[in-house]
């Protein structure tokens, strides 16, 4: 069953657009969703960086450090952040 194709992978990455703005334009985003889904963390490697994301519209939403989250935001808090590799 399936599209007749099957591959087993050890690591998955999904692709998209990711786009880093200032904290000011960061929070317009939170504003133009009802409950807006929220991830925090920090980066590893030898410089690491406080990032807070979102989605929206398909892509992702990135701001250096922390922000003021709305009340009804659905945070999660990640032990260590990948952008990818």
């Amino acid at each position: 069953m399936g599209c007749g194709m099957a591959v087993d992978a050890n690591r998955v990455i999904a692709g998209g657009v990711l786009v880093f703005v200032e904290p000011e334009d960061f929070k317009k985003f939170l504003e133009l969703k009802k409950s807006p889904l929220v991830i925090t963390g920090e980066t590893g490697g030898f410089k690491k960086a406080k990032l807070t994301m979102t989605v929206y519209d398909g892509a992702v939403i990135i701001t250096r450090g922390e922000v003021e989250l709305p009340e009804k935001a659905i945070v999660i808090r990640a032990k260590n952040l990948s952008l990818g590799k």
